[in-house]
């Protein structure tokens, strides 16, 4: 897999952003610095996670799953998850997904602790605003922790594939050391520049007819990167950037969380929200009430 390119320090409009590192983003459609996060509020994180996981989410009669024991980490057996709600704020999404080795805490996500941690922290929201532009719309919530858990067999597929609702920056951060091959968050790099003519808007989810020959023309001609890093690292990475859970083959348990930033713009309603089919209540994105149709410059909306 393919490795980001050395980028020069300094700062641009007070951010630790430099100009190598915007035309880096600009070029492959992510960027990743390394020890963003303080390390005691990464680990507070995690513990917190953990906790929450273990006393949420139910096993089958005879299981164990224990955070000292890492041979329990592997194929966990949870109990069927219920069916998603068809009405009411859960609708379409269950507040904890787990199924196989993937389990997505979406409700924890709108806990201070997380918000804090990411969107809210400033040196992460000062590199958002110096790529996106200001002013942002204000962080309530994360999409909550995903942890992705060893497996037998090993899951060695990846699933491209882009977000839908609005999309403009995304950010993630690893609350555990991700080794290379241990699911890490996988990109396509440039291929924010392929899917930017895949759809009718710049950030709400309008794809065109040819959107399917689009995402199969990137996963045929891009080589994917696999975010490998340390807990505290974040990735921030364009909304239309083609992305998925990587390959993991590993034995460890990968943690991240996840978060949106976009303009502070008049959006839909919910109800209007849930008429489009687009109501995606773990989210911190609307669709805005009047984005702006593509053109060759995509890069107009942002502060770059």
């Amino acid at each position: 897999m393919t490795r980001a390119a050395p980028q020069e320090s300094g700062k641009i409009n007070g951010s630790k952003i430099s100009k190598n590192e915007i035309d880096f983003f600009k070029t492959n459609g992510f960027l990743v610095k390394k020890k963003l996060l303080s390390t005691p509020r990464v680990l507070d994180a995690l513990n917190r996670s953990w906790n929450y996981l273990l006393e949420n989410i139910p096993l089958k009669p005879g299981e164990k799953l224990r955070r000292e024991d890492s041979k329990t980490w592997v194929s966990p057996k949870w109990k069927s998850l219920p069916p998603a709600a068809t009405t009411g704020f859960y609708q379409g999404r269950q507040p904890i997904v787990y199924q196989g080795p993937t389990v997505k805490l979406h409700e924890l996500g709108s806990a201070k602790f997380l918000v804090d941690l990411l969107p809210n922290c400033r040196e992460v929201r000062s590199i958002a605003e110096c790529l996106l532009g200001t002013p942002l719309r204000t962080s309530r919530r994360t999409r909550g922790v995903y942890a992705n858990f060893p497996s037998e067999p090993y899951r060695e597929k990846l699933g491209p594939h882009s977000d839908q609702v609005c999309q403009q920056l995304n950010v993630c951060t690893y609350l555990d050391d991700v080794p290379p091959r241990n699911g890490g968050f996988t990109v396509y790099p440039g291929s924010h520049r392929v899917m930017h003519h895949a759809h009718k808007y710049e950030a709400n989810w309008s794809p065109v007819e040819e959107f399917g020959n689009h995402v199969r023309v990137v996963v045929r001609e891009i080589e994917p990167y696999e975010f490998v890093g340390e807990a505290g690292d974040v990735i921030f990475w364009h909304g239309r950037l083609i992305h998925s859970a990587g390959i993991h083959t590993g034995d460890r348990i990968r943690w991240a969380v996840f978060a949106d930033f976009s303009h502070d713009r008049t959006t839909l309603s919910e109800k209007e929200h849930r008429q489009l089919g687009q109501y995606e209540w773990y989210k911190d994105t609307q669709l805005f009430k009047n984005d702006l149709p593509v053109t060759q410059d995509m890069w107009r909306s942002w502060n770059v």
